[in-house]
């Protein structure tokens, strides 16, 4: 079974890719090391000046809310509610934001909507 025979549109994929990459270079900061693709990211502590860091991790979901935005259609907060329960969770222990970790799923993609929530991210 091909990823095309399963429904998975590949050039669609590598143009929605193409999208979002000037739109998450915004959100960069110094210490970012690599660019985009891959599947890892690099950041170097020591760009932005600390002397002994304690890295803190936080992940979320947005959850029914995404049901919300099927109903109306509006796609672009869904990014932004993400990105700041992450960062709450953060600084409520004293820490600060360097990097995010995005995961998008879904069963087909809809770059239109997609496209809606990344930039909401940033």
């Amino acid at each position: 079974l091909s990823y095309e025979q399963a429904g998975v549109n590949i050039a669609e994929g590598n143009e929605f890719v193409k999208d979002i990459g000037q739109i998450i270079k915004r959100s960069w900061r110094t210490g970012v090391m690599n660019d985009l693709g891959g599947f890892a990211g690099f950041f170097d502590l020591k760009a932005c000046g600390f002397k002994d860091p304690i890295l803190l991790s936080a992940t979320d979901g947005v959850g029914t809310k995404i049901e919300l935005a099927r109903s109306t259609n509006i796609y672009g907060g869904l990014g932004m509610d993400l990105v700041a329960m992450c960062v709450n969770d953060l600084i409520v222990h004293g820490g600060q934001p360097l990097f995010f970790l995005d995961y998008l799923a879904s069963g087909k993609l809809d770059r239109h909507n997609h496209l809606a929530i990344v930039e909401s991210m940033v």
